[in-house]
């Protein structure tokens, strides 16, 4: 590679800060959609996570970065986080919660990784991120709803 073409590798290391975190965004909020999908059942849920999921893709094609830019920087070979281990869960619940968790921790790193690459860009992740604590916040109780209905009134005769 000439040396006009090179990249400098704090920006490198921020690329693949932010193609690690998109993938995991989108990743997280697809494993959400399906658990609703196929195991809930629930239509309403559904529309919010796809259309959560759909405005971060945009967000993330709206980067001054192409998906050339992030492939080459990409490194997953080498990654010390491939070999992490994943736990066993007990529950389309437990699976959905920790796959909520996944999509905003991502959504907090490309914030901070705007930061560094496109900060005019940053409060769009932000939003993003607090938008995903509501989609949370609707989806934990819709589902708590179906799963634990509260108590039935007793007719009086």
């Amino acid at each position: 590679m000439s040396a006009a073409k090179r990249v400098p590798v704090a920006r490198t290391a921020a690329l693949r800060l932010l193609d690690a975190n998109a993938n995991r965004t989108l990743e997280g909020l697809r494993v959400c959609e399906d658990v609703i999908r196929f195991g809930l059942d629930q239509p309403a849920a559904l529309r919010r996570l796809r259309a959560l999921r759909h405005a971060a893709a945009a967000a993330l094609r709206a980067l001054p970065i192409t998906p050339a830019e992030l492939a080459r920087s990409r490194n997953s070979r080498r990654d010390p986080g491939r070999r992490f281990s994943s736990q066993p869960v007990s529950s389309l619940e437990q699976l959905l919660i920790i796959n909520l968790q996944r999509a905003k921790e991502a959504l907090r790193a490309l914030e901070e990784g705007c930061r560094l690459v496109a900060p005019e860009q940053t409060p769009d992740f932000q939003r993003l991120r607090f938008r995903a604590y509501d989609v949370e916040r609707y989806l934990l109780l819709s589902v708590a709803a179906v799963r634990h209905p509260g108590p039935r009134r007793r007719r009086r005769a």
